[in-house]
């Protein structure tokens, strides 16, 4: 009896082990997380009319959606490091915050390779669109 008790007990704990650590690799956040290189990003809307337009970047420009449990995000751009937070709602939509304010964001193709989303700039006109590559 205290064979199959032991035996029992251990299937058991191999069944919990096996089935209980999915990891999630479908939902937006758990896609988007990492480090992604910023191609270009395309401004809009900005009063002072010389700030619109596109912008290229560089293989060394990146932002990177930290896995942390402070859902920080890091985005350097033109050796110019800004650290911010990410929030992931519904569906294709996430918000971030940096010092320049709060951005709504959405996402338009999320790829193993691409993730281009468009930020709209709380309390402002400014739209962002970022076209990142990994």
């Amino acid at each position: 009896m205290k064979k199959k008790i032991t035996i029992l007990s251990l299937l058991f704990v191999a069944s919990v082990a096996l089935f209980s650590c999915k990891k999630d690799t479908t939902s937006l956040k758990a896609r988007m997380m990492g480090k992604w290189t910023v191609n270009k990003i395309e401004v809009s809307g900005n009063s002072n009319e010389l700030l619109n337009g596109t912008t290229n970047y560089t293989i060394n420009d990146y932002m990177d959606f930290k896995s942390n449990n402070d859902d920080q995000v890091e985005l350097s751009l033109s050796n110019q490091r800004t650290i911010g937070t990410y929030t992931v709602s519904m569906g294709n939509e996430f918000g971030m915050v940096f010092p320049e304010g709060t951005s709504y964001c959405t996402v338009s193709t999320l790829s193993d390779t691409q993730l281009r989303f468009t930020a709209k700039i709380d309390k402002s006109t400014i739209v962002k669109v970022y076209y990142l590559t990994r």
